[in-house]
């Protein structure tokens, strides 16, 4: 998702540190983000349609008040169409259009995959060919078990390559310009695996990047050459490149990091096939178009063979880098109704980009923003494609009283039921991987089996027969309803309605807890980054409203003195009930403010320096290394080795015992025993469960 990305809070959403976590999430997110964003009449309701779009658009921007701006596009058979808002914030005062240009980061990687088809295609190349055969003798590719890494592996993120080239020095910054060719190879051939090739699926930067490299050696040329000769141009996709020229530069968004700051551009030296392309809401339709067949191309029959699924995961997907169905780069999901979706996503070190499309209802959507901010990027594009375009009218607006908008105020909380249970049960067999499912139930035929075998008569094997039906049933029934109950006392998803003036607004949150990750069996993908955006309701009678976005109805519910006690909201073709449990919302989060950094005492700086231990936890399963050190004579750098990716970042004192990050405005709490002395550290970013370091004793730098 994020190439290269250096800073910490790649570290956090790492794949494989996050796994634990991705599993157990799925139904909170299906259940309370498709609820507020669900589906829409698209045609015979355009204006109303984009006008929610665009209300949605301006929330975004204006709640979180940061200098960024978002862009959507969506095509059908029916054409496309563009809905955005903001500034691209380049020292001009345009706002974001069609043409703007975005980093778009890992959507790069399709792009990558597609060069390998085509090239498959020329005879050039074959999937299984190892990756070795094109590299220059002096470099000595990794193997393991006498199993080379093959053109499939890198293209399917399962080569055993780590994430991205580590440089031996953990102190030394790392980014994509840091990175030359020698270093690339020089790592490669120092590199041993860990796992066999096409063991395990990984995300790997560093093997997209090389695929990339291999193709463009092959071919005699350079990889920006290659994708606009062999598909930008075919495509007419003429805004999308990696070196800009001055007219292009003039509508490149400048990327914002969470708090708003301005962030520098990815530049890349080398492995530009994973992340180093720019392109625009526009030249990307085209794409989606190409790749949907609603456009002729030549590249079609070549896009739909990336769409087929190469590798299966044993990791559910849906998060853009977690795994599960990958195609060539590709990560492919199947809906409830059997509707082929495939997507990508993208985020450099200011910007989001979310790419994907329903096979099935050949419909496509893309999203972009310049800013790392928690926008609803993904969520917002797999609800999109998953939504129902369909012909109808969308419910028409009517006035109501005062009154009633009071009435609706509150939190409602999430009531654990069968229905629930059931939908959270689908979920898990939907994207549970076949050994967790088969293994069980083979083993429960084999024990009934058996025990039919050794039943002498027919009403015994009646009895056993019935009475495996019997308990089977109880025990289903057990299980729904206790993951029913388990699922709303652990992450207690509720939905707050509150009043502006004469209009209503509906947010989503959820309360996290430690226990999630005990919780058993794991909940599935896929996973969306959260987003505290409000969504207008507008009413369609007393107790009927609608999401102004969507469309989607809300009912409430009286008691017999006319007190409002829940609602309820149809998701994913089930009913979910809220519970009223407060007639007063909780305040909306506030925008995350900058930080200002003081000047410390070299003293106090040292105080931090050392060397911090992360154990396995819910958001690092297999821990972490962090080492802080005194630069000079006032800030600190602290770089992340182990299980996470290397390279060192600026650390700014707030305080004696708070430093945080420019970059992505994380912050690292240090805790002091009764000596003064440093002993731990907590590490802290919106969005991610907080994590604590023990101080190895006698660290220091």
């Amino acid at each position: 998702m994020s190439p290269l990305y250096p800073f910490p809070r790649t570290i956090l959403i790492a794949p494989r540190c996050f796994v634990k976590v991705q599993k157990i999430i799925t139904a909170v997110r299906v259940i309370c983000f498709t609820i507020l964003l669900s589906a829409f009449s698209f045609r015979a309701s355009a204006e109303d349609f984009t006008d929610a779009i665009h209300a949605y658009l301006q929330s975004c921007v204006e709640t979180h008040k940061v200098n960024a701006g978002i862009v959507v596009g969506i095509v059908d058979e029916h054409g496309s169409r563009v809905i955005s808002y903001g500034k691209l914030d380049n020292g001009t005062d345009q706002e974001v259009n069609g043409d703007t240009l975005f980093e778009i980061a890992s959507v790069t990687k399709t792009f990558t995959a597609l060069l390998l088809q085509d090239m498959i295609e020329r005879g050039e190349m074959k999937l299984d060919d190892p990756v070795a055969k094109y590299l220059p003798k002096s470099v000595t590719m990794p193997s393991r078990n006498g199993k080379e890494i093959t053109l499939l592996q890198l293209a399917t993120h399962a080569s055993g390559l780590p994430r991205s080239p580590r440089k031996s020095d953990p102190k030394v910054f790392t980014t994509p310009a840091d990175i030359t060719v020698e270093s690339v190879y020089d790592f490669l051939s120092g590199y041993k695996l860990t796992r066999d090739p096409g063991a395990k699926f990984d995300y790997s930067d560093l093997g997209m990047g090389l695929l990339g490299e291999t193709i463009a050696l092959k071919a005699g040329t350079d990889y920006e050459s290659l994708v606009v000769d062999r598909i930008c141009r075919p495509l007419k996709m003429d805004s999308t490149r990696i070196t800009l020229t001055g007219e292009l530069k003039s509508r490149f968004a400048t990327g914002h990091n969470q708090l708003g700051y301005a962030v520098p551009n990815a530049d890349f030296q080398t492995l530009k096939g994973c992340g180093a392309l720019r392109s625009t809401a526009n030249d990307l339709l085209k794409y989606v178009s190409a790749n949907l067949g609603l456009t002729q191309s030549t590249l079609t029959p070549l896009m739909e063979k990336t769409h087929a699924i190469h590798f299966q995961s044993d990791t559910p997907s849906g998060y853009v880098s977690t795994g599960g169905s990958i195609g060539l780069a590709w990560f492919v999901v199947f809906d409830p109704q059997g509707r082929k979706i495939v997507r990508h996503g993208g985020a450099s070190y200011g910007c989001k980009t979310f790419v994907g499309f329903d096979l099935t209802r050949r419909r496509g959507v893309v999203v972009l923003s310049n800013s790392q901010d928690s926008f609803g990027i993904y969520p917002i594009g797999m609800l999109l494609l998953q939504s129902q375009w369909q012909s109808e009218r969308r419910p028409k607006e009517t006035n109501v009283s005062s009154q009633v908008y009071d009435s609706l105020v509150g939190q409602y909380r999430l009531s654990p039921d069968f229905a629930l249970g059931m939908f959270t049960v689908r979920q898990f067999l939907g994207s549970a991987s076949k050994a967790v499912i088969y293994i069980p139930a083979g083993f429960c035929l084999a024990v009934i089996l058996v025990l039919l075998w050794r039943a002498r008569s027919f009403r015994k094997r009646c009895i056993i027969l019935g009475g495996a039906t019997v308990v089977s049933g109880v025990l289903a029934a057990l299980i729904v309803l206790v993951l029913s109950h388990r699922f709303c006392a652990i992450f207690n998803p509720s939905i707050i309605i509150r009043r502006e003036g004469d209009r209503i607004f509906t947010r989503y949150t959820r309360q996290f807890s430690p226990e999630a990750n005990e919780l058993l069996p794991p909940f599935p993908t896929p996973v969306y980054l959260w987003s505290a955006i409000s969504i207008e309701l507008l009413p369609e009678s007393e107790n009927h409203f609608f999401n102004r976005l969507t469309g989607m109805p809300v009912t409430f519910f009286q008691d017999d003195r006319g007190k409002v006690t829940r609602l309820t909201a149809h998701a994913s073709g089930a009913e979910f009930s809220f519970a009223k449990i407060s007639d007063q919302p909780p305040k909306a989060p506030e925008p995350p403010k900058p930080h200002v950094a003081i000047e410390l005492d070299t003293k106090l700086l040292d105080a931090v320096v050392g060397q911090y231990d992360f154990a396995p936890n819910a958001a690092l399963p297999y821990g972490a290394k962090m080492t802080i050190w005194r630069d000079a004579d006032q800030w600190v750098r602290l770089a992340w080795g182990a299980s996470a990716i290397q390279g060192a970042v600026n650390l700014y004192p707030e305080t004696e015992t708070n430093f945080f990050v420019k970059s992505n405005g994380a912050e690292l709490t240090f805790i002091k025993n009764d000596k003064g002395e440093v002993t731990a550290v907590i590490h802290h970013e919106a969005g991610l469960p907080d994590c604590e370091g023990k101080k190895l004793k006698n660290s220091s730098e």
